[in-house]
């Protein structure tokens, strides 16, 4: 797809828009640049890359997001940013993309957050109750939905009226409650765990909502791990021909693509017959040279060099 005079208006449009929405907004050249660059190569039909290095206070952010909204609006598809780590994709979803719908109409946009970051509904709501309930049994039955003391239940009925009266949207980041890790552990699930449409709570769960506006959003914000994690099993974001990708400080891409796909496995092997033979005559010799006994020394080390050979053909047959 062209950049058409169309495209290029629009972007000069809400980049004008902009500067009048932010106090004391300084209009700089390398980010005028940045607009431009990114808008080409998000237009441009070689699937040409672009890396940009910038300093802190250009407002990199906003340089990729405007065009890059006009452009997915073009073509029809979905934009997705992703970020090295949660802080800068919440400060994205909730600083930037807010101030943007002030200057384009309509803008939807989401973020999409592991499953593990989410409430469970059914676990929270086994968690929270003071009283065994036939609700859903299943929950009931797990030893570990039951609360450990009355602060853990109190704080689990806390953030069940925050999650059903709509004050908090069931993301651990976006709820001003402590919650230590062992019990978040139990009040989230993963995949193996989760009912998905047979649960009982599955079209209020907070990770089952999040994923439904993904698929009606314009801007999806996502973290490198997401965005590994997609690429091998479940499908979150949609498919790579219907999205324009830009990954913000994508210099820690390297660094969590091994660390979402490394693999490691523990490989044991019985020793063999001859390997066995040169630790117990090794023994030996030890306890030789130690009494002094050099008869015996000799008599060990010989039979040490006789092993030895017997090891190295064992290796080799093997």
């Amino acid at each position: 797809m062209a950049l058409t005079a169309a495209l290029k208006a629009q972007i000069a449009a809400w980049y004008k828009a902009l500067q009048e929405q932010i106090p004391d907004f300084i209009p700089r050249p390398p980010q005028r640049q940045m607009i431009a660059d990114v808008a080409k190569t998000l237009a441009g039909e070689e699937g040409r890359h672009l890396a940009i290095e910038a300093p802190t206070g250009v407002g990199k952010t906003l340089s990729y997001l405007i065009p890059g909204i006009a452009i997915a609006r073009e073509e029809q598809k979905t934009l997705v940013v992703s970020t090295a780590n949660v802080a800068l994709q919440d400060q994205i979803y909730s600083k930037d993309l807010p101030l943007l719908r002030k200057i384009i109409p309509d803008l939807r946009f989401t973020a999409a957050f592991g499953r593990g970051r989410y409430v469970c509904p059914r676990n929270l709501t086994a968690l929270a109750s003071t009283e065994p309930s036939q609700q859903d049994l299943l929950a009931f039955l797990d030893d570990d939905l039951t609360p450990n003391n009355q602060a853990e239940q109190k704080l689990c009925a806390t953030l069940k009226q925050d999650l059903d009266s709509y004050r908090w949207d069931g993301l651990r980041d976006h709820t001003d409650k402590a919650i230590d890790d062992g019990l978040w552990s139990r009040l989230s699930t993963d995949k193996a765990s989760c009912l998905n449409r047979n649960c009982h709570y599955y079209r209020e769960c907070p990770f089952f909502v999040a994923r439904r506006e993904i698929q009606e959003a314009e801007v999806v914000v996502a973290n490198h791990a997401l965005v590994m994690a997609a690429m091998e099993s479940e499908a979150v974001l949609p498919e790579p021909k219907n999205l324009l990708l830009v990954l913000d400080e994508g210099h820690h891409l390297p660094d969590v693509a091994r660390d979402a796909l490394e693999m490691s496995a523990e490989i044991t092997a019985p020793v063999s017959p001859a390997a066995g033979s040169v630790l117990q005559a090794g023994g030996h010799l030890h306890g030789a040279v130690s009494s002094e006994n050099h008869a015996a020394a000799g008599q060990s080390g010989a039979a040490h060099r006789s092993l030895r050979r017997a090891f190295r053909a064992d290796c080799l047959v093997e």
